[in-house]
């Protein structure tokens, strides 16, 4: 039975909101928009959890309604709420959550608590069809991760940072350069008119940890390379800098396919920095079967959200049950409620 489900994400600085109609097996974005922070974070050269979470305030509600009337929708038809529970910033997670409380109330609607990171690699199956189990890597700003996804709903962490995470590397190198914030798209752009032989940044190989990656130490080579050479060609930098990170997930990606001996499986790649260029070119060289999301579902997005709760309708919590959901700051295996 076709559902429609009005998703909502503001799990960072960016507030989204989308209408999916479908099934389990398929979806059709009927409207999705959002809205980012980034021009009143980049004053403060990043995130700021207090000013993200009052930006979500302002705008949830406007793109609530923008939404609905690009899918040409009233509330009154939605059959379903999905909405971002974890991980992420608690005040921007308790604000969306709070909103889909509020219009599940308004209107006796179930909710769906979305998995957000689950929901990344899934946004695949938003434009084509990929089996399971699938080898997912996950590259974020705040998350980079390499699981084996065996369904919608079941996945299995095989490898991590443990420290920064890719798109935070590529952030805060960025900074370092005097890109501004965000810088990932920035570097990415001068990356390609760039030599990325011209300088070394380190590898983050950890061979006696397989499936461990670490990117702060880059972060501080990247810092000391600039106090040394200010005045260094930015964009052979960037192409060195970004070479750097994108060998480390070529690596760090092979490495985990040997260890579990799944090179076998289809390659799913998702999340903001899975827009690199070069990831895309170089993951496409080494890894024939890989599968990239579209860019516009790699960034946080609603769509992602509302097309997980449609492939997974055992999450949906009724009404009025719903309205004890809680939103966590960090990954979890399952949605939280009040007791």
């Amino acid at each position: 039975m076709s559902r429609l489900v009005l998703g909502i994400e503001t799990s960072c600085d960016d507030t989204s909101v989308a209408v999916l109609s479908g099934d389990e097996t398929h979806s059709q974005v009927l409207s999705l928009v959002s809205l980012t922070s980034e021009k009143i974070l980049a004053k403060w050269g990043g995130v700021v959890p207090e000013i993200a979470a009052r930006e979500h305030v302002k705008a949830i509600a406007p793109l609530v309604q923008v939404a609905l009337g690009e899918a040409k929708l009233k509330m009154e038809s939605i059959t379903d709420i999905a909405v971002t529970s974890a991980p992420g910033l608690i005040g921007a997670l308790l604000t969306g959550l709070h909103a889909a409380k509020t219009l599940s109330w308004l209107h006796q609607v179930p909710i769906t608590p979305v998995p957000h990171l689950w929901a990344h690699l899934e946004a695949i199956h938003l434009t084509e069809k990929v089996s399971y189990p699938y080898l997912g890597l996950l590259v974020s700003g705040g998350h980079t991760l390499i699981v084996r996804a065996s369904s919608s709903s079941e996945f299995e962490v095989l490898g991590q940072t443990l420290d920064d995470a890719a798109g935070e590397a590529f952030d805060k190198g960025g900074k370092i350069m005097g890109l501004g914030y965000p810088a990932g798209r920035k570097i990415d752009e001068l990356a390609q008119l760039g030599n990325a032989e011209k300088y070394s940044f380190p590898v983050s190989l950890l061979r006696d940890r397989p499936g461990k990656m670490s990117f702060s130490g880059i972060k501080t080579s990247i810092r000391v390379f600039m106090e040394k050479n200010p005045d260094a060609p930015l964009n052979d930098v960037c192409a060195s800098y970004q070479q750097a990170i994108v060998e480390t997930l070529l690596v760090k990606t092979q490495e985990v396919r040997k260890l579990h001996q799944l090179g076998d499986l289809p390659i799913v790649v998702g999340g903001g920095v899975a827009c690199n260029s070069a990831l895309r070119s170089q993951f496409r060289r080494k890894f024939p079967e890989v599968h990239f999301v579209e860019p516009k579902f790699c960034t946080d997005n609603a769509a992602m959200i509302a097309h997980w709760a449609l492939r997974n309708p055992t999450s949906q919590v009724a009404f009025p049950d719903c309205l004890t959901l809680d939103a966590r700051s960090r990954l979890i295996e399952k949605p939280v409620q009040h007791a």
